[in-house]
């Protein structure tokens, strides 16, 4: 795990690439044991020759210098890991206990979506259970049903219009069963006759036809209309087949029950009349009935009368009927509970897609295990049928070490290459960053996960690389990092003018890389910049340098110096960070 820098190559004149190269291209952490004994051997050993390099009797290498130009590129930096592609979400099928398979929706390689039902266990005693609290549910509400039509019923009042004849036994006081008679209500605006007409007269007759009728005691004839014709027969004293007719007639207030007449019709020109009377008779009768137990506390009407539907006719008093509905509620809300605990047990015997994906077996420990049930089968509960993966999105899950972790945060861009795709790059994502670290032979590791939308080609399990995107600047001036010196607080170059004249300019700079830095002020482009280098001084990449310091430290040596290994006419690396050039290399 390390950084890695991309950069636009800049042309420069009389550089030497050589002179730019790291002092270790790949520098593991074997190679950094192996640099650090023996540079502790070779300042020991030549402790005399250290001095003597750095005092005034040694002899000093001649300083190089050269000057290049102030260049605009691109400043682009990444920190790299490899791991496995993993599915963003698994959800693996197991059952939720042994018991036999009610419904199974499984095969090896399966699209889900979220909800699909996958799995459901069968248990008839839950099942029985819950038909039986159903029907006792249904029961009680039919009770309270009933319980609230008779605190209804507390208020007698008309079914409908008409005359109203009280039961002479109800009065204030009496006690009264659901079934007691309070009154009869007669309608009066409608009356109905059933007359005689002969068998092949009635036959011509139809509902609407009008009929005459002669009343009793009525001088002038009134008119009702034909209601029905009945279907059957009878005969009179004289052997004439006979077929009643019910006529209705509307009540003009004259009329009433019991009156007797006669009726006659036309039919093609000819009248025919009935073969005898009939008596009027009200077109409906309704009885008014208390539909509740209990006493009679007022009547509000006393005497026959005319009433309109909807009248109040008397009050019943019933104390424990409000006791009786509060329980019957409990009880309800009782057997409700009941209920849906039941259902909340079978709930738990089905299992639902999680989310939307792909169920594969792959994930199962036996690929082959789900063609050994159907429904009917017995399961053991620890049975593995396989897994429900998330197809949108891989992640990809990379472990990067302590001194690289600060630089990474999620929404992080990222590119991703698969070992066996090749010439392809994906797009990723940082998604999530550990806070907590994993140490591995005295380095901490910090995982981060990166988030890649899922296309055909990639496979759970490929072997990919990420390069994280710490920074990535496009056409910025730049300076390679040798030119940048530090002067007390202020960062400065040495500038040489056309005259050959130099001149130490304060400047700002920005982003950095191993190799080059981003000038913000103080410079422009095509300025030339002066660079003096020892003949033996190598430049290690910031990767390098933060390695070596680390297991320097861990190995005992001065946290935060300049640690310089090699004597006289050997390497000298400079560790960023210590007192000396306030890390910058001099």
């Amino acid at each position: 795990m390390g950084e890695e820098t991309r950069m636009t190559e800049i042309p420069k004149p009389g550089y030497d690439a050589r002179e730019e190269q790291p002092f270790m291209k790949k520098w593991s952490r074997k190679s950094t044991v192996w640099f650090l004994s023996a540079a502790i051997i070779l300042c020991a050993g030549g402790t005399y020759a250290y001095f003597a390099w750095n005092g005034k009797n040694a002899p000093q290498a001649a300083a190089e210098e050269r000057t290049v130009p102030i260049e605009r590129g691109n400043l682009r930096s990444t920190i790299s890991g490899t791991g496995q592609l993993e599915a963003e979400r698994v959800k693996m099928i197991v059952p939720p206990k042994t018991g036999m398979i009610k419904t199974i929706n499984l095969s090896r390689n399966q699209p889900v979506q979220e909800g699909d039902l996958l799995l459901e266990l069968a248990d008839p005693d839950l099942e029985g259970r819950l038909d039986s609290a159903y029907l006792t549910l249904e029961d009680l509400q039919v009770q309270l049903n009933d319980l609230h039509k008779q605190a209804a019923a507390l208020q007698t009042r008309a079914p409908i219009s008409g005359y109203l004849t009280l039961n002479t036994s109800v009065m204030e006081g009496a006690s009264v069963s659901a079934s007691t008679r309070i009154a009869t209500i007669a309608d009066l605006e409608t009356l109905t006759l059933t007359i005689p007409f002969l068998q092949e007269e009635a036959s011509q007759l139809q509902a609407g036809d009008e009929v005459q009728l002669d009343i009793d005691g009525f001088m002038i004839p009134k008119i009702g209309k034909v209601e029905t014709v009945t279907e059957g027969t009878r005969a009179d004293q004289r052997g004439n087949r006979l077929t009643d007719v019910i006529v209705r007639i509307a009540n003009d207030g004259t009329l009433d029950a019991g009156l007797t007449a006669r009726g006659s019709v036309n039919l093609g020109g000819v009248t025919v009349e009935s073969r005898d009377a009939g008596t009027l008779q009200y077109n409906q009768v309704v009885p008014v009935i208390a539909d509740v137990s209990g006493t009679i506390e007022q009547m509000v009407i006393k005497e026959d009368t005319f009433v309109k539907a909807g009248d109040l006719i008397s009050v019943i008093r019933n104390n424990d009927l409000p006791n009786q509905i509060k329980q019957k509620e409990n009880q309800i809300t009782s057997q409700e509970r009941t209920i849906a605990d039941l259902q909340d047990q079978l709930e738990k015997l089905k299992i639902y897609a999680p989310f939307d994906g792909i169920f594969s077996t792959d994930f199962a420990s036996d690929p082959n295990t789900i063609n050994s049930y159907t429904a009917g089968t017995t399961v053991e509960n620890n049975v593995q049928f396989g897994a429900v993966a998330s197809g949108e999105y891989f992640q990809l899950p990379i472990e990067v070490d302590e001194l690289d972790i600060t630089k990474i945060e999620a929404g992080m861009k990222a590119e991703v290459t698969i070992d066996a795709i090749e010439n392809r790059v994906f797009e990723a994502e940082v998604s999530q960053v550990s806070t907590v670290g994993t140490v591995t032979n005295g380095v901490t590791f910090f995982d981060v996960i990166l988030k890649i939308k899922s296309t055909p080609e990639l496979r759970y399990g490929m072997t990919a690389t990420a390069d994280i995107i710490v920074q990535d600047k496009r056409d910025i001036l730049l300076a390679p990092i040798e030119a940048v010196s530090r002067q007390g607080r202020e960062q400065i170059a040495l500038v040489k003018h056309a005259d050959g004249t130099t001149e130490r300019r304060p400047i700002t700079v920005g982003a950095s890389n191993s190799t080059h830095v981003e000038i913000i002020e103080g410079l422009q482009e095509g300025d030339q910049v002066v660079i003096r280098q020892g003949g033996t001084r190598t430049q290690l990449s910031e990767e390098e340098i933060n390695q070596m310091r680390q297991q320097y430290q861990q190995r005992g040596g001065a946290p935060g110096g300049n640690f310089r290994g090699g004597g006289p006419g050997g390497p000298v690396v400079v560790f960023p960070g210590g007192p000396a050039g306030g890390g910058m290399p001099r």
